[in-house]
């Protein structure tokens, strides 16, 4: 099987709720008309809007302005964690008024002991041990989405979207003010947040949603005003109400953006290159805009973006014939990314990541490579985006709303050959990106209908000498509704529709592509067209689960994918012809007990195959959590995969059986309320038949030694043990597939220090460095690939290591034939430091340094010493870049 990553596969899913809300925290208030505090089906507490006549209250902490005097109080909080609905254990006071242009909150969080306040300066959006207050905002009143603020006793902000009711996208920032106080009762906290940062519609008057939450971090409690169950399926649609908003009118949605780009690389070359420069210095500005289409849209465009990341993505040794997913780390495309998320996988692993609409395919590395004539060839790191637009919102009417559209340059590589010539040489066409996607609510957001459609279409002409495919579209429905009581059951799906199309060299390699592999000999139900210019497909999903109510929950899925389902110009899809179902059942219990503060455990079961019916995979695991009242808490489970086939194993060859495997895992962690808080999570599996192995162990130790400092250490080491590990295809009067005994070994260490001078100045320090050797032996040839002794299976091949490459007999005439030497030592280290200062609200300087190094052999020994001294031996690359921008709001 393609390794679907199913173990936990719904229970991710199925777990998400408690955790969001608890990390959302909103509020509470006085109890609404008798209201059960730990119902859902309660009477909406309310609280009456206020407006303010005369002077705006100063956003300085100190709740002495006249205004609020006037303000109704929110109060009597009722606790989430640790014992669920039982009254907070300190008072919280609550006032909000509106003016002009802004909303005002004031929070007053008496505390019984003011010098155990938790406080950690850090980076904005940084969560931290520290006490909070959160005010979310439901301003369309769609019991769907809202806008999250939150600030700590030091006035370090954090802010969310929150939409699909319980999701967050953390990405999110706006541009608003806090303030805060500590004194001998408490502290205080004080926020104006500007209309232009929230979206709402023009009817007079309004109703919104509201909440309000507190935390105490040295109880782990967290309090709402109106109040939410761990056993909900909801955050957003459990506020209270805020009524009698008159008035507002439509505010002036304008945000500019310029910044400018500073750019110094000096990297270690080849002075007979012509195009080397030991200092590439590099300058360029650009345009962000932000514009209020109407109260409901609006429109981000960015001019000449700089579309880098801080931040390198993690080293990894990627074995398999399947691409590596990378998260998405830049601003643009993770801002306000909720409504364009549309996933096609499921479980929580790389398929898990499947999703119609992956980003870093806009301003990926160029496709074609350049031939350098005997001589050097340069080619750009990064496709150029030229510029990018995206219009997202929801209406009055229940639509939610998402466009985008961005475009790309032609790269070309230049060339210096042998003979001296000079050329240009396309390595990317010109490419236009579009998503399209709409939502309708219904039910007041329980029901609704969507549509998604994404578009990639390429120049032609330089498509087809690159063998890429010139057009690609992808779209389709969804439906989800909740029914039951308190909306505690889910159903929801998705039919989509695939078309690809280009040269018929281009269309070859889709239809050889690791998803499908049209061409494997066994294959009956695949049609193999190497002249064929197009390519279709389907794709459809089908989930039924209970999400609320009690301490079970369960569910069940499926995933259907055509062999022509093909999305990965703009989406990110590691499998196609297949049919998965998978089914989980688990109790979660959430009230404390003398012996556990929580605690829950999961049976999932799943079973996959092909289009032509053939037994992809089939498997099950039982997993669990607990915390104890301590607050020290672990994790553990078994996984048992039957013996099935793959028709990936061989890349392209027929199906391979595979042998039954049990893998399993288990971790701790600490409390983290403590200045010193670890955890450390191993994992392990094994297939008996043919001694294969693999155990991994991981630990992480984060040190906070003072109030604006954080340090963390994480190394991880693992060894991986695959009788069967693919080497390579070798033709000789047949194919042969070639494999062999790898012994794998990695180690490294991630390592992290964050400063804090201010709310506003951090500097980030990040370091990893890493070790991974693999080494093979015992090769052997496939004989019976469907044989159920895994012996009989393959064929031993005794073999020759001659200059570097390996010589074997593989027909038994005697003659020799040639395949790599597959063995590997990777070592690279990475590291920045970014000084990033918000010197005006809005407006951010970075000063970023990274260095990396990176050495590569086919020593297979893992020797850390000679490997770890072999890489710092080598020319580092270092880049620093000064960024600046300046936020306008005219």
């Amino acid at each position: 099987m393609r390794q679907a990553a199913i173990p936990g596969l719904l229970t991710l899913l199925l777990l998400t709720v408690p955790v969001g809300a608890q990390q959302t925290a909103p509020p509470d208030s006085n109890q609404a008309d008798g209201g059960d505090p730990k119902g859902s089906s309660r009477a909406p507490l309310v609280l009456p809007a206020v407006r303010i006549h005369g002077e705006a209250p100063r956003i300085d902490g100190i709740l002495d302005d006249e205004a609020w005097k006037l303000a109704p109080v929110a109060t009597d909080f009722i606790q989430l964690e640790p014992n669920e609905g039982q009254p907070a254990t300190e008072r919280t006071e609550v006032r909000v008024l509106y003016g002009d242009d802004a909303l005002y909150v004031a929070f007053r969080a008496f505390d019984s002991s003011p010098d155990s306040i938790a406080a950690q300066l850090t980076r904005r959006d940084q969560n931290s041990y520290s006490d909070r207050v959160h005010v979310l905002i439901d301003s369309y009143f769609d019991r769907r989405t809202a806008f999250h603020f939150a600030v700590n006793p030091l006035g370090v902000k954090q802010d969310f979207y929150r939409y699909d009711d319980i999701h967050e996208d953390s990405s999110w920032d706006a541009v608003w003010e806090a303030a805060t106080r500590i004194d001998d009762q408490g502290w205080t906290a004080e926020i104006r947040i500007p209309y232009s940062q929230l979206r709402f519609g023009n009817q007079d008057p309004q109703t919104w949603g509201i909440n309000f939450g507190r935390d105490i971090a040295r109880r782990n409690e967290m309090s709402l005003w109106a109040p939410i169950r761990q056993s909900d399926a909801a955050v957003v649609s459990r506020s209270g109400e805020l009524r009698g908003l008159t008035g507002l009118g439509s505010p002036r949605r304008v945000e500019l953006r310029p910044f400018s780009l500073a750019r110094l690389s000096r990297a270690p070359g080849d002075d007979s290159n012509p195009f080397y420069r030991s200092n590439d210095v590099f300058a360029s500005g650009g345009l962000d805009l932000k514009y209020g289409l109407t109260n409901d849209l609006t429109l981000d465009l960015t001019v000449n973006p700089d579309f880098g990341q801080v931040e390198a993505d993690p080293a990894q040794v990627n074995l398999t014939a399947f691409e590596t997913f990378y998260p998405e780390r830049r601003p643009f495309f993770i801002e306000g990314a909720g409504i364009f998320n549309f996933g096609i996988g499921i479980g929580n692993g790389d398929m898990g990541s499947e999703s119609l609409f992956y980003s870093r395919r806009i301003g990926r590395p160029p496709q074609g490579s350049a031939d350098p004539r005997g001589g050097h060839a340069e080619s750009p790191d990064l496709t150029t985006i030229l510029g990018a637009w995206k219009v997202s919102g929801k209406t009055q009417g229940g639509w939610s709303i998402g466009l985008l559209h961005a475009v790309t340059a032609e790269e070309t590589a230049r060339i210096a050959t042998g003979d001296g010539a000079r050329l240009e040489e396309p390595v990317e066409p010109l490419t236009n990106y579009g998503v399209a996607r709409f939502q309708r609510d219904f039910r007041e957001g329980r029901s609704a209908v969507g549509f998604i459609g994404t578009a990639t279409n390429r120049h032609k002409d330089v498509a087809d000498d690159l063998l890429l495919r010139s057009g690609a579209y992808t779209g389709g429905l969804d439906v989800r509704h909740r029914f039951g009581r308190d909306n505690r059951f889910e159903v929801n799906g998705y039919l989509l529709g695939s078309h690809v199309r280009g040269s018929p060299e281009a269309l070859e390699l889709t239809q050889r592509a690791p998803s499908r592999y049209f061409h494997r000999p066994d294959a009956n139900h695949l049609e193999y067209d190497p002249g064929k210019t197009s390519m279709s497909g389907w794709a459809g999903n089908l989930e039924l689960f209970k999400m609320g109510g009690g301490y079970w929950k369960w569910a069940t899925a499926a995933v259907v994918k055509s062999p022509g389902f093909e999305a990965n110009d703009l989406g990110y899809q590691r499998d196609a012809d297949l049919v998965l179902h998978a089914a989980y059942l688990g109790y979660n219990r959430h009230n404390p007990t003398d012996r556990l503060r929580r605690w829950n455990v999961g049976v999932n079961a799943f079973h996959g195959w092909s289009f032509g019916g053939e037994n992809l995979v089939l498997g099950s695991n039982l997993n669990g959590s607990f915390t104890l009242p301590n607050y020290w808490g672990g994790h553990a489970g078994v996984n048992r995969e039957f013996s099935s086939f793959s028709d990936a194993a061989l890349r392209g060859g027929p199906l391979l059986r595979t042998e039954a495997r049990t893998n399993g895992w288990f971790g701790i962690s600490s409390d983290e309320r403590k200045a010193i808080r670890g955890s450390w999570n191993n994992n392990m599996s094994r297939a008996s038949e043919s001694d294969s192995w693999s155990a991994s162990t991981s630990l992480n130790v984060r040190w906070r030694p003072s109030g604006r400092t954080s340090v963390s250490v994480g190394p991880f080491l693992s060894r991986n043990v695959n009788d069967a590990q693919w080497v390579q295809r070798v033709q000789a009067q047949e194919n042969h597939y070639v494999l062999g005994r790898m012994d794998q070994k990695t180690l490294g260490l991630t390592g992290r220090m964050d400063l804090t001078f201010s709310p506003d100045l951090t500097l980030q320090l990040y370091a990893q460095p890493f070790v991974s050797a693999g080494e093979y032996s015992a090769f052997q040839q496939v004989a019976d690939p469907r044989a159920r002794s895994y012996h009989d299976r393959f064929s031993p091949v005794e073999v020759a290591l001659v200059n570097g490459e390996y010589r074997a007999d593989l027909n038994g005439d005697g003659t020799a034939e040639r395949f790599r030497n597959p063995d590997f030592n990777v070592r690279q280290f990475r590291s920045t430091a970014v000084l990033r200062w918000e010197y005006r609200p809005g407006s951010l300087l970075y000063l970023v340094w990274s260095q990396g190094r990176n050495h590569f052999s086919r020593d297979g020994r893992f020797q850390v010493t000679e490997s770890l001294g072999d890489l710092f031996r080598q020319d580092a690359e270092n880049v620093l870049m000064l960024k600046v921008s300046y936020w306008i709001s005219p």
